[in-house]
């Protein structure tokens, strides 16, 4: 559940769709969407940010959209979640930033309904704390969105245990249509963040862990990197990749993976991964993996839930 909403127990990550090769590769990116819709999943995630270059922000929604638009396959597209998330910013030269003042997120939503093509958007996530604002008006004028009825539901992404309780606090949690979502980094390279699992778990918040297979870059390692995931592969006759999907689906109620895919066939992988049940032994030793506990964003820094 995310909110009031029922969704797949996973979901599509969108943004490798629009990096590299893919770019020229429309068509495929389109059907390895279709694909997902096909295979029963109903979560897609994206982001305004999700471009090839600065100039072409807007490119992943507007790629969902498209894909929306053209499917014609046998899945309901009205049980179909799309979220997206506001709040870092690109502009020329490549040069990144965050502004989550008011006028700025209304601005950055407004620009995603448009690319998304609708007229709300079912769950609208924060991407990144502003470190030039406090954290309260940030969740602040993330309601404000709401209270225009330009969102239906409010996330949070890459927030800490101390922010979320804060946003909690101000918002209301899942059951009072407060904080629906919580996007953050979860993997067996990267387990820094439990303490804001285990708050989502205990107020019923959906956790979407991004990169859940340790990033573009380590996903096809993760066997190589920690070889008890190769190992239960083995046992279970599955890819390290299926294994770490079902180990964290095993590990929380609230836990809605969101692996990213270029090529429909690496969505049957996907799917494949709920089939699979880990026994006690088998989810302790993956557990018992050390994690490198090294972020993707390795500028962030420990910061105050009021800054």
């Amino acid at each position: 559940m995310i909110g009031d909403v029922r969704v797949s127990a996973v979901g599509l990550g969108c943004m490798p769709l629009s990096n590299g090769r893919m770019v020229d590769q429309r068509e495929q990116a389109v059907d390895t969407i279709h694909a997902a819709l096909d295979a029963g999943i109903t979560l897609l995630d994206t982001a305004n940010i999700y471009a090839p270059s600065w100039d072409a922000v807007g490119h992943n929604e507007a790629l969902v959209a498209e894909a929306i638009r053209t499917y014609s396959g046998p899945a309901s597209l009205t049980d179909v979640l799309i979220t997206t998330k506001g709040g870092i910013t690109r502009s020329e030269g490549e040069v990144w930033g965050r502004d989550s003042a008011p006028d700025a997120l209304m601005r950055a939503c407004e620009a995603s309904l448009t690319e998304l093509g609708v007229d709300v958007i079912d769950l609208y996530q924060h991407h990144r704390h502003d470190p030039e604002m406090t954290y309260l008006d940030q969740i602040r004028a993330l309601q404000a969105l709401k209270d225009a009825g330009l969102i239906r539901r409010i996330g949070l992404s890459n927030v800490t245990a101390a922010e979320l309780d804060l946003a909690i606090t101000e918002l209301g949690s899942a059951s009072d249509g407060g904080v629906v979502s919580v996007q953050n980094e979860l993997s067996p390279r990267y387990r820094a963040d439990l303490d804001v699992l285990q708050r989502c778990e205990k107020e019923g918040i959906a956790f979407l862990p991004w990169s859940p297979l340790g990033g573009a870059t380590h996903a096809k390692d993760v066997g190589s990197r920690f070889a008890p995931f190769a190992e239960v592969g083995e046992e279970l006759g599955a890819t390290p990749q299926e294994v770490t999907l079902a180990w964290l689906l095993r590990m929380s109620p609230v836990m809605i993976p969101i692996p990213g895919a270029t090529r429909p066939e690496t969505i049957a992988s996907i799917v494949r991964s709920l089939s699979l049940t880990l026994s006690d032994e088998q989810f302790a030793r993956l557990d018992a993996t050390e994690p490198e506990h090294t972020s993707m964003y390795p500028e962030d820094q420990p910061r105050s839930p009021l800054r």
